[in-house]
Parts: structure tokens; sequence; C-alpha cells
């Protein structure tokens, strides 16, 4: 038997703290190449906004772009900085400098790039560099992806991650579960996880932006369902199974997260699940205007946190 190593149940990039001994080295290693990462692409943007602390590494900047111009920046979480440079070299005979302009990110980035052009053209002309006084862009805006293929399963993985932390191993490891591990490691059979804001609701207070894991047990129906939300703002159901039989009800499990606190949220009883059916989880019937409707909502609770957030507006993908 392989020996496990310790797993975030939620990608520490987005401030999961929730850990387990749950996979092996080799799968841990392949689960955060090919699926985890996605969590941090997408979502990752929201912990750098907010500062978010990771256990390890620093905040991920990610690209953004200025509306007006259509320049391509970087947001590290503090500040705006250009993607790269900006270099415009003038030659009548392409061996002799006429003029350059050159706008750098920093001070040995221009004097590299000037060191560079004066090896490369004859001139006698001097840099003379100045300060940028304003980088221009109040009003930018990101991409936001809430449903691919790769966040169906890593948000999957997050709630049988839960489930293997809950549960005793001889129930999560029958073969009524043997779906739910098939999709996760190859993305086997029907998408079994879906961005479904029309039934988790109750995965956000309206206060906070939380981070939750809910599962929840259907005796009638042999069907155990997850929700998970990250930041509240992005929220999946997850079929993770409809063959479950069990002549014992079970108490819905919850784990409750302030990722911005980091600390537990404990002893909300507003956060219970609806009794839904299998299509509601697989298919939940939610219009484009619903869903644009939802995060907005949950994209508004940053402005508690981060002032004047509106100058970095997400757009759907």
């Amino acid at each position: 038997m392989e020996e496990l190593t310790l797993e975030h149940v939620i990608p520490q990039a987005v401030g999961g703290r929730l850990k387990a001994y749950l996979y092996c080295k080799e799968c841990n290693d392949q689960f955060g190449r090919k699926i985890d990462g996605e969590i941090s692409k997408q979502f990752g943007k929201v912990a750098t906004l907010l500062n978010v602390k990771r256990e390890r590494g620093e905040t991920q900047p990610f690209e953004v772009t200025e509306t007006s111009a259509g320049t391509e920046l970087v947001f590290d979480g503090k500040g705006l900085t250009r993607k790269r440079p900006i270099v415009k070299v003038s030659s009548k005979d392409r061996k002799k400098l006429d003029a350059a302009d050159i706008t750098a990110r920093s001070k040995k980035e221009l004097q590299d790039i000037w060191a560079s052009i004066q090896a490369r053209y004859e001139t006698s002309l001097e840099m003379k560099p100045f300060q940028e006084a304003h980088l221009g862009p109040t009003d930018v805006t990101h991409k936001i992806t809430i449903d691919n293929v790769l966040l169906r399963r890593a948000v999957a993985k997050i709630a049988y991650s839960f489930l293997c932390v809950k549960v005793h191993k001889s129930v999560v490891f029958s073969s009524a579960f043997d779906g739910i591990r098939a999709y996760i490691r190859g993305g086997k059979g029907p998408d079994l996880s879906h961005a479904n804001f029309i039934h988790t609701r109750f995965m956000t207070d309206g206060v906070r932006l939380l981070h939750k894991i809910h599962v929840a047990f259907n005796r009638d129906e042999t069907m155990v369902v997850g929700y998970v939300s990250i930041f509240g703002i992005f929220r999946f159901t997850v079929l993770l199974s409809d063959s479950f039989a069990s002549q014992l009800e079970w108490a819905d499990l919850d784990y409750t997260f302030d990722p911005v606190l980091l600390q537990e949220v404990l002893g909300n009883e507003r956060f219970r699940a609806p009794k839904i059916s299998k299509q509601d989880v697989l298919e939940p019937k939610q219009s484009r205007e619903l869903v644009l409707a939802e995060l907005g909502e949950g994209y508004k609770l940053i402005e508690n946190y981060v002032d004047d957030y509106q100058f970095m507006r997400g757009e759907l993908n």
C-alpha cells in the first residue's frame, strides 16, 4: 500500500486550509497539475484581489485589460503594471538609430533594453529616462470562467475529498462511488459536476466571502449530492452517487470557512441544502441572466474588503 500524502481539500491557492491524508504522492501530483491548477487559474484572481494568505507561495498576479486602450496589464493585489514593455524603434537605413521610445516596467528592464538597442544600432543618442506620471487605466476588465471540463472535475474532487474526510472508508470505497472516482481521475462518463446558481443560494450569507462544502444524502433517491462554493461567488453541485443505499439517514456534512479571516464558521443553521433531483444537479434550469445576477451579488461582497473594487470588472466567458 502506498503512503498517503497531505492534501488540501480546497486548494491553498484560494486560501483553503482543510487538510487530510487522502491520496498517494503520484495521484496528488497528477491532480495538482491537471485539475487543481484550474481552480487557482480561474478563482485565484479573487484571492489575489483580497490578498488572501496562502500557506505556500505568494498570491498569483493575473492579467487584466484596460477598457479604453486595450493595454494588457498585470494586477498583483497591490497595483497595476504593464504585462510587457513597449519598445518603438525608428531607423531609416536599419543601421543607424534615429529614435527609440521605451516604456519599461523597471529601471533594470529599461537599462537592459537600451543596452540591447545600442548593441544592435549605431547610435550616439543618450537615453533620457523619466517616470511615467500616470499608468492610465482606472477602468480594467478580466475574463471569468465559471464552468469548463477541468473546473467541473476539480470541484468534484473537492466534494469527494470532503466525503473521504467525513465518512468511513468502507462507505466511501464502496462501488456506489466508483463513478465519481472515474470522473475525477479521467473525466470518464457523463459530467457529474456543474456550475449551479439556482439550487445553491444557501451557500452564501450575503455578508461574507465564504468557502463551503456541503454533502447531503437523499435516502429515498439513493443519492448523495455535494455542494461546493468558492468565495460564495462560484457555486457548484456534484452528483457523488445515485446508487448509494443505506438504512440509516445521514446528518448533513458541512464545512464553512472564511478565507479572508482564515477561520472556520460554525453553527449557522441557515446553511441547509434543499432536496433536489438528479436532474436538478446535472442540468440546473438557470438562465445566463440568473447566473450573471448571482455572480454580481457575489462580487458586491468584495467591496466590503477592497476599496474601489469597481475599477476591475469581470466579463463572463
